[in-house]
């Protein structure tokens, strides 16, 4: 091969193994973005995971989320099923999948039920017959009316309002409703109580709280709730809504993730969403009310592995997320270091120091080139490499680092080739016109 030719193909590998570092390196460095289904847009769950989202980017954090909107806890857990997330924002009381892990306890709120004061009805056991509407995302509250319907072994009948006091008034003065459910988070207390006295006033109907009784025998029934209280003054006013507190089971919403996501990056994001914190709270109040996830095996949500190293400070060490390539990386700077050698051998620009052994290995190989020579100068140029050798061997041996016994195959060996370049030498000249 030519010395441009050489000169070709060693550039050639420099501009693959360049490439393929720099691809290497900006694949590590990209951040790793994962997408969440949380909804209905604007209410406070969207408006807490866009708060975190934007506080992420800020920070250049290496994870990162990208928003998947959707109409309630239900669509954001069907997503999740179907593959759409790897994270999802969902109620407690939904359906598990083998999939989901619990990463976070965004907040957990009050089931709030109400009625006509002059409807008489101070429990649930009271709407046995009754329509109840039931204000929330589509789906959502199901699970929570199949669970009070089996306890107090009663049947309602569900009207699904939407979130607009207008209408939730209507429906209260025209008697289409004999009470409303909803599971408001804490942070909209004052916002409910303001729709709270708008709804009054249209209806034209004094509204009184309906305790649900017996919230720890429910729970007991139904883990996936807790048993809570609607504190007085809750929902604020004059006089406070309520003037007591109401018992009552609350319900938790969860940060999900799936359980293929790595250990490192779910604890990146659980470290995140804390160290964030009061970024996050600066637009979202709810950032205020996130706690660990339940670490219990009898937990609503298995916890992911890496949240829970996150929260027990077991988080892996730099010398453990690293320690495969101290082991290796010697290994891999060995290997390259022989590759760089190669490579200057291949250009000319480095020789091997050449022992007895290795020139009688490269003998066929020597023979070969003699074979496939076609010009004088290539065999010169052959011819010059045995010279070098055979003066490296002869000051081994005045020396003594050359055994006496090694010397004459050696001798042998150079003597062969010597007559194979002379005869090639002829050939060459026979071969040449005249």
């Amino acid at each position: 091969m030519t010395r441009f030719w050489r000169w070709a193909t060693a550039l050639v590998a420099l501009a693959l193994a360049v490439g393929v570092g720099v691809a290497g390196w900006r694949f590590a460095s990209q951040p790793r973005i994962l997408t969440i289904a949380v909804g209905p847009p604007h209410f406070e769950d969207a408006e807490f995971v866009g708060a975190w989202a934007r506080a992420l980017a800020d920070s250049g954090a290496h994870v990162r989320l990208k928003i998947s909107s959707v109409s309630g806890p239900v669509a954001a857990l069907d997503d999740f099923k179907a593959g759409k997330t790897q994270l999802a924002v969902i109620r407690g009381d939904l359906a598990k999948t083998d999939r989901l892990r619990a990463v976070a306890l965004l907040h957990s709120d009050p089931v709030v039920i109400v009625a006509p004061e002059k409807a008489n009805i101070d429990s649930f056991a009271g709407l046995k017959g009754k329509r109840l509407g039931v204000i929330g995302p589509p789906q959502a509250n199901d699970a929570l009316i199949d669970a009070l319907g089996r306890h107090y072994r009663v049947d309602v009948s569900v009207v699904d309002l939407p979130v607009a006091p207008a209408e939730v008034a209507a429906a209260l003065h025209d008697n289409r409703v004999n009470a409303l459910l909803f599971v408001p988070p804490a942070t909209r207390s004052a916002k409910i109580g303001e729709s709270w006295a708008g709804v009054r006033r249209a209806a034209g109907k004094k509204l009184a709280f309906v305790p649900i009784d017996e919230n720890d025998a429910l729970v007991e029934a139904a883990p996936a709730y807790e048993a809570g209280e609607i504190p007085a003054g809750m929902f604020g006013g004059r006089p406070p809504l309520p003037e007591e507190a109401v018992s009552t089971i609350r319900v938790p919403t969860y940060l999900v993730a799936d359980k293929g996501l790595s250990n490192r990056t779910i604890g990146a994001l659980a470290r995140s969403l804390f160290e964030l914190r009061r970024t996050i709270a600066a637009e979202s109040a709810i950032a205020d009310l996130v706690k660990a996830a339940d670490v219990d095996k009898d937990a609503t949500f298995p916890i992911h592995p890496g949240a829970q190293a996150y929260y027990d400070g077991e988080e892996t060490t730099l010398l453990e997320q690293y320690g495969d390539w101290l082991y290796y990386g010697p290994l891999l700077l060995g290997a390259l270091a022989s590759g760089v050698m190669a490579a200057l051998r291949f250009l000319g620009f480095a020789r091997e120091k050449e022992t007895s052994e290795s020139l009688l290995a490269r003998v066929p190989e020597v023979i070969g080139l003699i074979k496939a020579a076609t010009t004088m100068e290539e065999l010169d140029h052959i011819h010059e490499r045995i010279d070098q050798a055979v003066e490296r061997f002869s000051n081994d041996v005045v020396t003594g680092a050359l055994e006496d016994q090694k010397t004459a195959p050696i001798a042998l060996a150079v003597d062969y080739l010597g007559r194979m370049i002379a005869e090639r030498r002829r050939q060459i000249l026979s071969e040449t016109p005249s």
